[in-house]
């Protein structure tokens, strides 16, 4: 089975941060999958006004190039992975536009000619399109692909970054609903969003369990750590966040991401306590090492429509990384291990981490790693994900 993917984050992101979400994640398990031939990526159609404001380079950085043009790159990355590069030179449409112009982008018949033109020499026979990209709809309808699915990860309908643009996320869920040939969701609510399609499966994150063995914390430090991963977005509940330093006064409390909201609330904390700190972005390579001076990990995120539909992929990894894991009672997080706790309400949330501190002293990292059931590795979630595609060519 060859594969036309079409993720949210491309392969320059991955390359840059390491593969360390979903679309990467299944990415580097398809193409070492017996069950997949050629694996095709397409990447996010750079602008003029990138390439001139961000100094972004619209190639990707590494790999051969298989064919190369003025403004189309196709390349095979040393994991095997293909994927393909395209350059538009817009300038004031993409100032105006903004996000809109992402859509834009994949309605360019150049664009989407590049994608069958990269098809036509890999030779691929009657690959399947995967778009886990709600704002690459454009190019589904001229992408020469025996069947269409789309995988979503998050309810964008809710994302506070989308506020802008939901009108047209909610066309773009409409299209798919009535026209995928299949549908996969990170998470159980997100099911509902699809009304319409009758083939709707929920395959949830995963993790690889071994990555995060170097987090291990072997050693007792003088300061307990309690540790966040993740983009720092307005998810984060700030309010308990500070209840919890000021409870815990004599923990040390870091985050590791980048910022991407709430800078404000951020340099007010920073300013009033001494016992938070924001590290910054880490590249995922160097994420095991970064964590292993966490004592517990938390999860202090809102619940509401859009955490609902996510499914932490942080908290495998936490669990990987042996450390206890306390959290809001987001969805996609009860039922996984006992070392998960679960908090109904901020002070709850404060009793649950002062439990988990005061049983550091008995418990065991490589326990509590192995008490991921085996099903949620990347490689058993990629090898569903595939069994489900596989079932449209039959």
């Amino acid at each position: 089975m060859d594969i036309v993917m079409i993720p949210f984050h491309d392969c320059k992101k991955w390359i840059n941060e390491g593969y360390r979400t979903r679309d990467a994640h299944l990415a580097e398990n398809f193409v070492n999958s017996e069950k997949v031939g050629k694996l095709l990526v397409v990447n996010r159609p750079v602008s003029l006004a990138e390439k001139l404001l961000k100094g972004m380079d619209w190639k990707t950085a590494s790999g051969k190039v298989i064919e190369e043009s003025k403004n189309f790159c196709l390349s095979r990355l040393d994991n095997g992975i293909y994927c393909i590069d395209t350059f538009v030179p817009d300038l004031v449409k993409v100032a105006i536009e903004k996000k809109n112009w992402w859509f834009t982008a994949f309605t360019y018949d150049f664009v989407k000619k590049s994608i069958n033109k990269a098809i036509l020499l890999l030779e691929m026979e009657k690959p399947i399109l995967l778009l886990q990209n709600p704002m690459a709809i454009g190019a589904v309808d001229s992408v020469k692909c025996s069947q269409f699915v789309f995988d979503a990860i998050d309810n964008w309908l809710y994302h506070p970054q989308m506020a802008n643009i939901k009108e047209l996320v909610k066309r773009n869920y409409n299209y798919v609903d009535q026209n995928a040939d299949m549908i996969i969701t990170v998470s159980e609510a997100l099911t509902k969003t699809f009304v319409k399609n009758k083939n709707i499966h929920w395959v949830s994150n995963g993790v690889d369990i071994d990555y995060f063995s170097d987090a291990f914390k072997t050693e007792k430090t003088d300061v307990r750590v309690v540790g966040y991963v993740g983009k720092i977005q307005d998810r984060v509940d700030f309010d308990l966040v500070e209840k919890c330093l000021k409870k815990f006064s004599k923990v040390l409390f870091v985050f590791l991401g980048p910022v991407y909201s709430q800078q404000k609330r951020i340099r007010g904390l920073k300013k009033k306590y001494s016992n938070i700190v924001f590290r910054g972005d880490i590249h995922y390579t160097k994420l095991p090492q970064e964590m292993k001076e966490f004592d517990i990990a938390i999860i202090p995120h809102k619940v509401d429509n859009f955490t609902n539909s996510m499914n932490p992929l942080k908290l495998y990894e936490y669990l990987s990384a042996g450390k206890q894991v306390v959290t809001t009672a987001v969805a996609g997080v009860d039922g996984i291990s006992e070392n998960v706790y679960l908090s109904a309400n901020d002070d709850e949330f404060i009793e649950n981490l002062q439990k988990a501190l005061d049983s550091l002293e008995s418990s065991d990292c490589k326990a509590i790693s192995d008490s991921i059931p085996a099903e949620y590795t990347w490689k058993n979630k990629s090898e569903l994900m595939l069994e489900l595609m596989s079932s449209l060519q039959e």
